[in-house]
């Protein structure tokens, strides 16, 4: 994975958190944005830490690990 700032990467989650949040039906890769966010946070739960303290929470919900990961591919990490 590539440095990413946090601050932007806040930004892009809350973009793909409202996305989310609003879509109406299914939204295409939301599964298996969920499954990479729990691969994901097995190697690099210093960076999911780092992110849920600046957010002042822990990623709790499917939708919030789907946004996590949209953000990630939104802003060229993975």
């Amino acid at each position: 994975m590539q440095k990413i700032n946090i601050n932007a990467f806040l930004k892009q989650f809350n973009k793909e958190y409202d996305f989310l949040y609003n879509a109406r039906g299914d939204v295409a890769g939301y599964d298996e944005a969920v499954d990479f966010f729990d691969e994901f946070l097995k190697n690099h739960s210093d960076f999911v830490g780092e992110f849920a303290m600046l957010r002042g929470d822990m990623i709790t919900s499917d939708r919030e690990a789907a946004a996590f990961s949209f953000a990630l591919v939104a802003m060229g990490a993975i």
